[in-house]
């Protein structure tokens, strides 16, 4: 299995991400969507229910967790979650261990595994009431790696 070295920047179009390759080290330059997983919820019931978007996911990458005190947690994530994402036009998520799911396949999107600590400049974009947040945070050279591809072909260590 070759593994590959990637560099790609903000904005990363479906065609790109569809050519990534389980296995591919990518250093990504750009905007990743850090949102709270219940707001993932308020975002498609708002979008349900007024016919407009709350936030546009198109083409985003994301991360699904928060930050406290600037280190990030990621958050459980299931099928269901990955799927709304999809739905809404995410090209891509970033998880923090490697779990597979059969919804890239289905989308043709990919899940990434992060590299290193996720620290960039952060922007807040929206809040609830109770706190939840939906945050951009631009990253230079963000290091990750393709832990499944748009196939549903998983990485394996050699």
């Amino acid at each position: 299995m070759i593994c590959l070295k990637i560099v790609l920047r903000y904005p990363v179009s479906l065609n790109v991400i569809r050519r990534l390759t389980s296995g591919d080290v990518v250093h990504y330059i750009g905007k990743i969507v850090v949102v709270d997983k219940d707001t993932v919820d308020i975002i498609e019931k708002y979008e349900r229910s007024e016919g407009i978007k709350l936030y546009d996911l198109t083409g985003e990458i994301v991360a699904v967790g928060r930050f406290k005190k600037n280190k990030f947690f990621f958050q459980e994530i299931t099928e269901e979650i990955l799927e709304k994402l999809f739905l809404m036009g995410v090209n891509g998520v970033i998880l923090n261990k490697k779990l597979t799911f059969s919804v890239t396949k289905r989308f043709s999107r990919v899940l990434f595994e992060l590299l290193e600590e996720m620290k960039g400049s952060r922007k807040m974009v929206y809040k609830t009431p109770d706190g939840k947040k939906l945050e951009e945070l631009e990253v230079e050279g963000l290091t990750l790696r393709v832990i499944q591809d748009s196939s549903g072909k998983i990485y394996t260590k050699v």
